[in-house]
């Protein structure tokens, strides 16, 4: 694909086909036909990044709002949400939580986020639903704080997903197929693929709510301590016994909506899988993520009545919202002494600042790199160090570190190959 750079507007998004060129390194067969087209998505940045002396103004004036928190004018921090659009809202959160990650007031700012947010909401069913800048960061806080949590809590399940067969609970979207031994096959009919199904994510709901359950010392205690503080401010913003669910709900807006059910339904993209999932195997990771957000919901007459043919998964719900609270009152039920220890471990680490899959290469003399000779690898960038393992979850091996003043490394190089 040709693209022409110099033609591209600055800070504007441009739409167009571009024609696929054969790789004329390669010799192309008649007999290949019509190959189809490809619509690609490709961003170009194009960014000055100063030395850093010349934005410790901005870091003061941002660090210094977080500190006064509601006590103070609170100017800076609505104004970033005011004038950055919905489609770089995401980066400008990211970019922020990074900051005062490394500031060491993650916390502080996130629970400045969450009373802006409490102080301009009036109903309880759109608090944390929409794009917000609370949203965003607490998203981004997740992914940088919890996602070895969430990969202890859902890589067993994930697999176990990907080595069953055909689910399916949706009738005007079942497959009836052949069943029985060697001789004495027989069309399965729809209620049996409906009731295998109904079996088989129940089992999947049940395994994963159990192990959700289990899992509260395994949460890092700076999640811990912010989905403290969360519940805390939202059942001071909607006290009384007809809010007793919203603290619960504000909580699971964040751990299952925009955690753990994003990760089940594209668990490559959290790095829980190598490869997505087929066109059937990709249905079933989808169902359970909608029982997760039910769950999630608390099981409101509304997210049940969207779709009618999940009934079958509701015994496993509501047992699982029982389990869901359980597992909230025991996470938000952290020690004072904990929190602040662990807030000043999270201050220290350094925040990635890219992360993701790599292809290395160990050079043994001169010659062409062959492809064979690459090894795909996850590597994490921090202002701190460069590491590698074999798993996102595997232990990091790095690359190059600081180590007071000096910078010990090691020889290796990496090649960029998968964005």
């Amino acid at each position: 694909v040709v693209i022409d750079v110099q033609r591209l507007r600055v800070a504007q998004q441009e739409e167009g086909w571009f024609r696929l060129q054969p790789d004329q390194s390669k010799s192309r067969r008649h007999d290949e036909g019509n190959l189809g087209s490809l619509q690609l998505e490709v961003r170009l940045r194009d960014e000055t990044v100063l030395p850093s002396s010349y934005y410790q103004p901005l870091v003061h004036l941002l660090c210094h709002e977080v500190k006064l928190g509601m006590q103070g004018p609170g100017q800076l921090i609505p104004l970033i949400e005011e004038t950055s659009s919905t489609e770089c809202r995401q980066d400008v959160a990211t970019n922020l939580l990074k900051l005062f990650l490394g500031q060491g007031l993650a916390k502080d700012f996130l629970d400045l986020l969450f009373q802006l947010e409490l102080s301009r909401t009036s109903e309880t069913n759109t608090l944390f639903r929409s794009n917000s800048l609370a949203s965003k960061s607490m998203e981004s806080f997740l992914k940088v704080a919890g996602m070895q949590y969430l990969h202890g809590v859902l890589v067993p399940i994930i697999n176990k997903v990907f080595e069953e067969k055909y689910v399916e609970l949706d009738p005007s979207k079942v497959e009836v197929k052949d069943v029985g031994c060697s001789g004495l096959h027989r069309p399965q009919t729809e209620a049996e693929v409906l009731e295998q199904s109904a079996q088989t994510l129940r089992a999947h709901l049940g395994a994963l709510l159990s192990a959700l359950s289990r899992s509260v010392r395994a949460c890092p205690a700076v999640v811990r301590a912010t989905f403290r503080q969360l519940f805390r401010r939202v059942r001071e913003r909607f006290p009384g016994a007809q809010h007793e669910n919203v603290p619960f709900i504000a909580v699971t807006s964040f751990l299952c909506l925009r955690f753990f059910s994003p990760a089940i339904m594209s668990p490559k993209l959290f790095h829980l899988r190598e490869r997505h999932a087929d066109a059937r195997t990709s249905r079933t990771p989808l169902l359970l993520a909608k029982a997760v957000q039910n769950v999630g919901n608390m099981d409101t007459p509304a997210s049940r009545a969207k779709e009618a043919w999940m009934e079958p998964l509701q015994p496993t719900v509501r047992q699982g919202v029982a389990q869901l609270k359980d597992f909230i009152t025991k996470l938000v039920d952290i020690e004072e002494k904990d929190e602040l220890d662990l807030q000043r471990t999270l201050s220290l680490q350094a925040a990635p600042v890219k992360e993701g899959p790599l292809f290395i290469h160990r050079t043994k003399g001169k010659g062409p790199l062959m492809s064979s000779s690459f090894k795909k690898l996850y590597f994490s960038l921090t202002t701190e160090a460069l590491s590698f393992a074999k798993t996102p979850s595997s232990k990091l091996k790095w690359i190059f570190k600081k180590s007071g003043s000096a910078v010990i490394t090691r020889g290796i190089i990496a090649q960029n190959v998968d964005q």
